[in-house]
């Protein structure tokens, strides 16, 4: 071990958690007679893991150690039956299910909670899920430090613009009782009471010399933060050009015409060729949502409120998830919204949490143990792959005889596989899973479901001894442009008794974010670390993601590591912050398969007469229906609800005389 990597404290004892899509990072795969079976472990990277209050890591997925995300374990066997890999026969359980449902995310939970709904709470139904924890993208992360509770969302963070929910969505946050938790969720403003709240740190290795500023970021170049930035004064002039300029680059042009332009570049071409925007600048935009500047076209980008349009005189859509209304609408709960998911979980399995309000079960352990008991209607199964969903039966015997055909689920758990039936089949995962589980399905639905390619995220949470550092220097957040993470923060909500760390000698917990959020194409530094290159300006989208993807597999827990003690150790400089005395603990939450994207203009057809693959890629066959968030094409927890509504109308029987086929 280096003498740097020694004083950050890359050889402490402390809890390191790796998650892979939600999945602790540590597996066995090994192969059988007749195929191959894998099996998720648990595996902890350190020797002394934080305190575990009431619950350990091993029956609490929350707190467990290593990697966390879609881990190895989590995927093997899919990956395997992808490349064509046998298995063999299975056993069958004897169970037989009114509805199963593949994926315990926001949607297949929603799915099973309609189901219920419809069909009654004796319903038998069954979740299996790949994961050691329900919720999908929306994960809890939790932390023990000197018997005080620490939690933060580990992925899907947040409600968009609830007020815009369809009736079904809204309706299922207002069953659970979280219909008021906007108004109860708050932030917390005593961070950086001090002084201004944020700062923006130049790193050495990028400047020359490390400095911290006040008062602004590059999103917000105050008058302060220019006179102090150790930027050329060009730069600055182009930052300044870039968030106050009134020029209208596209004079001439009537507002058609301008739309039509910006629908046919990418942001990146926009400023740089028609803007004339020198290339330095582009690393402080921070991207388009989760994007590059290059993935996206420049309309997208004035939609979602990227800088460099003021000047040209034309109204954004009223839609866009970032206009002020939509934005104070917006409201995320501690955990973000895997909150929700223990909440649908609660409704499905009444043992799994206490009774009572959202706010007093914040801080309640699930009992795991309870899932998947023997007996009761309703059961998640954990830590299990399914390798096929296919009918079997006769279906009907004759036109207008009822059907009575069943599906056959099968499934890998502890290396075994397994098979149990189904009247109703919900397959809430990935898209471009389904083809491979589902072989009976058309080609050309097949080939839709294969278009969907998801964005790469990460988050990554770190338990701080105490936030002194930050008090001293009167800072809640710091961006950090041109570094591997673009921006770290003190977690900040509250709800009933679960409220702000006020001590400054007390534990708390900083998100370190690729930059505006958790999309890691928006972070041109992260990505060419992953890489060891930048990707070629331009490049498709999907291909983008792909690439990306494989970065983030193969990139070491060490080298978040490594970059969360760099960054704040000097960012903190000059203050009572030791990286290797201070930093109790490390999650990363790697989501390789994160958000869900629909068609890009930039790359796909969408003209007129064109059908997005979303809709054919979702139509029921038979007994199987499809609900997730590719369903949708977009990456929300609200359409995540509205897609699983849709597949549970679709599965009931109309046989009463009048037929679509005769």
């Amino acid at each position: 071990m280096s003498n740097d990597d020694r004083a950050l404290g890359m050889g402490r004892a402390i809890t390191r958690r790796d998650f892979i899509q939600g999945t602790l990072a540590a597996a066995a795969v090994g192969t059988a007679a007749s195929g191959l079976a894998a099996s998720a472990q648990a595996a902890t990277k350190t020797t002394a893991p934080l305190a575990a209050r009431a619950a350990s890591a091993s029956d609490y997925p929350p707190l467990r150690s290593g990697m966390r995300g879609a881990h190895p374990g989590a995927f093997e066997a899919a990956h395997a039956l992808r490349d064509g890999a046998s298995f063999d026969a299975g056993a069958e359980t004897g169970e037989t299910y009114d509805l199963v449902v593949v994926g315990a995310g926001l949607s297949g939970l929603a799915a099973a909670y309609a189901y219920r709904k419809r069909a009654g709470a004796s319903a038998r139904i069954l979740l299996i899920d790949n994961h050691d924890d329900f919720g999908g993208h929306a994960k809890r992360n939790e932390f023990d430090v000197d018997g005080q509770q620490l939690i933060v969302n580990g992925g899907s963070e947040y409600l968009v613009a609830p007020s815009t929910w369809s009736p079904e969505a809204w309706g299922l946050i207002r069953d659970l009782g979280l219909d008021q938790a906007g108004k109860n969720a708050g932030d917390f403003s005593i961070y950086g009471g001090n002084g201004s709240g944020e700062a923006t740190f130049f790193r050495s290795e990028a400047y020359g010399r490390d400095a911290l500023v006040r008062g602004g970021t590059p999103l917000n170049p105050t008058p302060a933060f220019l006179a102090d930035a150790p930027l050329p004064q060009p730069l600055k002039d182009a930052l300044v050009r870039l968030h106050g300029g009134t020029t209208d680059y596209l004079a001439g042009l009537d507002e058609a015409a301008k739309i039509a332009r910006l629908q046919s570049i990418s942001y990146r071409d926009y400023l740089l060729e028609v803007a004339k925007f020198p290339p330095e600048v582009l690393p402080y935009t921070m991207g388009v949502w989760c994007l590059g500047n290059d993935m996206c076209s420049a309309w997208f980008a004035f939609f979602r409120h990227a800088p460099g349009f003021d000047g040209l005189g034309l109204r954004r859509p009223d839609a866009s998830p970032e206009s002020p209304e939509h934005a104070r609408d917006d409201f995320a709960l501690p955990a973000g919204n895997s909150d929700i998911a223990r909440l649908i979980v609660r409704q499905l399995i009444p043992d799994a949490l206490p009774p009572g309000d959202y706010i007093s079960v914040e801080g309640a352990r699930v009992d795991y143990a309870t899932l998947d008991r023997p007996g009761q209607a309703t059961r998640i199964r954990l830590s299990s792959i399914v390798l096929r969903a296919q009918h079997v039966g006769q279906g009907r015997h004759a036109r207008f005889d009822p059907d009575t055909s069943e599906v056959q689920v099968s499934y890998i758990t502890a290396g075994k596989l397994f098979h149990v039936r189904a009247k109703d089949v919900v397959m809430a995962g990935m898209n471009n899973v389904i083809p491979y589980l589902c072989p009976e399905l058309p080609e050309a639905q097949k080939a839709a479901l294969h278009q969907a390619v998801r964005a790469v995220n990460q988050v990554t949470n770190v338990v701080l001894r105490n936030w002194q550092p930050f008090d001293q220097l009167g800072l809640r957040s710091i961006t950090t442009p041109r570094a591997f993470f673009g921006r770290f923060a003190l977690q900040r909500r509250s709800l009933g008794n679960f409220q702000p760390v006020v001590d400054p000698s007390r534990p708390i917990v900083a998100t370190f974010m690729t930059g505006k959020n958790s999309g890691i194409c928006s972070n041109e530094t992260m990505v060419e670390t992953m890489l060891g290159a930048s990707l070629p300006p331009g490049m498709p989208m999907d291909d983008q993601f792909r690439a990306v993807r494989a970065g983030l597999l193969a990139t070491p827990f060490e080298t978040f590591e490594r970059e969360v003690r760099r960054l704040a150790s000097g960012a903190l400089a000059g203050t009572s912050f030791d990286p290797a005395r201070d930093i109790l603990g490390i999650t990363v939450n790697r989501w390789p398969h994160g958000f869900a994207t629909g068609r890009n203009s930039l790359f796909d057809d969408v003209g007129p007469g064109s059908v997005s693959p979303t809709v054919l890629a979702k139509q029921r066959f038979g007994r199987i229906a499809i609900a997730n968030s590719d369903a949708s094409g977009q990456g929300l927890a609200s359409t995540a609800f509205d897609e699983a509504f849709r597949a549970v109308r679709e599965l009931e029987r109309h046989d009463y005389g009048y037929y679509e086929t005769f």
